[in-house]
């Protein structure tokens, strides 16, 4: 019976995947983004795995600074001023 409910359980799960050229130049890894036309092959289980395991382009992001705090456990989840630009 180990691992066998009826009741629900809330949860999430990111899935990770190289970094595409953009977020390589800060970072060796990334979540995956999916696009709105990919939703519904997601949620039918549709999508492959090579459609999970290729980046989002390249100028589909952007980024700015933001606070080294931002990175804290001890920074407030609610402060708005977490994602100010950082000068």
């Amino acid at each position: 019976m180990c691992g066998q409910t009826e009741e629900r359980l809330p949860s999430c799960t990111m899935l990770i995947t190289e970094p595409n050229r953009y977020v390589a130049e800060v970072h060796d890894r990334m979540p995956v983004i999916l696009q709105s036309e990919q939703f519904d092959a997601w949620l039918d289980g549709g999508m492959g795995v090579d459609d999970i395991k290729t980046p989002i382009a390249d100028d589909h992001l952007c980024r700015r600074r933001v606070p080294r705090r931002v990175i804290s456990s001890r920074a407030p989840n609610d402060d708005p001023s977490l994602i100010d630009e950082a000068a």
